[in-house]
């Protein structure tokens, strides 16, 4: 009797299968970075931060997404910080790269050469590289002959955590492939700094690893060593020994030629915890005021995605190489959301 009915069911449910409609999802949109107008795009990823959230900014990357090209990131991120330095001051040894006079801060901003693009859109992400300066064969941090494709949103916030009076989750899913003395950073400050209030989601460099049997240093690329903390509050972890505080939490391998999907959630309760792939990383309280401090002067929240080079007072990253290390090496970017509760 089975052996009978089976065409039949198949035959039934090929009918409603062709019959029933595809609902598209909606589009994406970019969103003004308010919840009275907010984007289109997913909820946070793995849950984090709890239900109520509103997606506010949805910077998604990509031909395919609501950055699409250049004109786009232009009109919604700037090629400089929030105190008007293309190199964290002067500490970081590759300098921002305009994509043209235009959106250059001044005439001394290198601009991008089209035989050395610096960035580069694909259908779904971005990619950002960085480039040797004025035809050098052999870039140094200490001459600032590199240059990079880093880049801040010009949308901040007005405050952060309990003067903010809304909860926050700033994701980001990103993955680099990069040369040797390296330096990569999520993070986020305000339009004036004491030491702090900082928060660096992600922040890794060319890790130091010690001397050989000559006593020469053994500087590299270990991209796969990172760590998580703030600057102005207090951590629960410290990542003085980086890989062994990754381990404690259970990140005991970790391939940054990968995506991986960076998660802050800040609370108006002043306290925060960090995330990558859903693995709480680290965790502690942060007053978002000038130096972090109980009832200091608040300060805003600026967004920065820095990936450089290089940095003139960390020893392990401040060592001259080849230009041409830089080929085929990449920063790529897939979006970064905001939502507010």
């Amino acid at each position: 009797m089975r052996s009978q009915l089976l065409p039949v069911t198949v035959a039934f449910l090929f009918l409603v299968t062709t019959l029933s409609p595809v609902v598209a999802e909606p589009a994406q949109t970019l969103g003004d970075g308010t919840k009275e107008n907010p984007a289109v795009g997913p909820a946070p990823a793995f849950g984090l931060g709890g239900d109520g959230f509103v997606l506010v900014k949805n910077w998604k990357f990509g031909a395919n997404g609501t950055i699409k090209n250049i004109d786009d990131l232009n009109t919604n991120f700037q090629y400089h910080d929030q105190f008007n330095t293309i190199g964290n001051g002067s500490h970081y040894g590759a300098v921002m790269v305009a994509p043209d006079a235009a959106n250059a801060i001044n005439a001394k901003q290198p601009i991008e050469a089209p035989a050395h693009p610096v960035r580069q859109f694909t259908n779904d992400s971005l990619k950002t590289f960085l480039v040797p300066l004025n035809g050098a064969t052999t870039v140094s941090p200490k001459e600032h002959n590199a240059g990079c494709g880093s880049f801040q949103a010009k949308w901040k916030l007005p405050k952060g955590g309990s003067l903010l009076g809304q909860d926050l989750v700033w994701e980001t899913r990103v993955r680099y492939v990069v040369p040797p003395y390296f330096w990569f950073a999520i993070w986020t400050a305000g339009n004036k700094w004491n030491h702090g209030a900082e928060m660096d989601l992600i922040e890794s460099f060319g890790y130091d690893n010690g001397k050989d049997d000559k006593g020469v240093p053994i500087t590299n690329y270990k991209g796969d060593y990172w760590h998580s903390g703030c600057v102005g509050g207090s951590d629960k972890s410290n990542y003085k020994d980086w890989q062994q505080t990754m381990e404690s939490y259970g990140v005991k391998s970790f391939d940054a030629s990968q995506y991986h999907v960076w998660t802050w959630v800040y609370k108006k309760d002043d306290t925060y915890e960090a995330y990558v792939d859903g693995i709480l990383v680290q965790s502690g309280t942060l007053i978002w005021t000038l130096g972090g401090k109980k009832d200091g002067e608040p300060i805003d929240m600026d967004f920065l995605f820095d990936a450089s080079w290089g940095h003139t007072g960390v020893k392990s990253v401040s060592h001259s190489l080849p230009a041409s290390a830089f080929e085929g090496k990449y920063y790529e970017w897939d979006y970064s959301r905001i939502y507010l509760r």
